[in-house]
């Protein structure tokens, strides 16, 4: 993902994520990757609203990894955001209006734990549907029928999601049922 999503040397990318959250991976990684700068935000302190306004204005960040319900609790536009990328939930349309400029790359990133972070990728525009857009070099998404699993669905059908690729787990540690039942042979 850091290949695809345009963070640059000379970003600072705000470190804000818990690490029992996988998508703090993207900010971590990306960085050390890219050669970015990290701007943690202080031990032990939720920042939240103008709180994080003001941090990410002091940084000052050019670069950050949110979840939507986080980013819609920041009321006031960050000048300096160059790069935003959003995951962990639904993305709605109503926040690419508030946050997307020509000037800022805004990403919607979609990835199951399993799958290492992040599967897929859309650049969100504020004239286009939110999607989560097309798989990463390294991995392919399938919509599969729910009632016969084993069958791929053409564009544009509704189903289930399946990813596949190199960057999925193997299974889950000492859970072969639970294993046999979602890592499943790609169809």
């Amino acid at each position: 993902a850091a290949e695809e999503n345009g963070v640059r040397t000379d970003d600072r990318m705000y470190r804000g994520l818990t690490l029992a959250f996988d998508f703090s991976v993207e900010e971590i990684w990306t960085s050390f990757l890219t050669g970015a700068t990290l701007v943690p935000k202080p031990a032990g302190v939720s920042l939240v609203g103008e709180d994080l306004h003001d941090f990410l204005v002091q940084g000052p960040v050019s670069a950050m990894c949110v979840v939507p319900t986080l980013l819609v609790t920041v009321k006031a536009d960050l000048d300096d955001l160059r790069f935003l990328l959003v995951s962990g939930e639904a993305c709605p349309q109503d926040l690419i209006l508030r946050w997307w400029t020509p000037r800022r790359r805004f990403l919607n990133v979609y990835g199951p734990t399993e799958a290492t972070v992040t599967a897929t990728m859309a650049q969100v525009h504020p004239d286009r549907p939110v999607t989560i857009g097309r798989p990463l070099p390294t991995y392919a998404a399938l919509v599969l029928d729910t009632t016969d699993p084993t069958r791929v669905l053409p564009f544009g059908e509704t189903g289930e999601l399946a990813v596949a690729g190199v960057g999925l787990a193997d299974g889950y540690l000492n859970r072969d049922e639970k294993t046999a039942e979602v890592f499943v042979p790609a169809p």
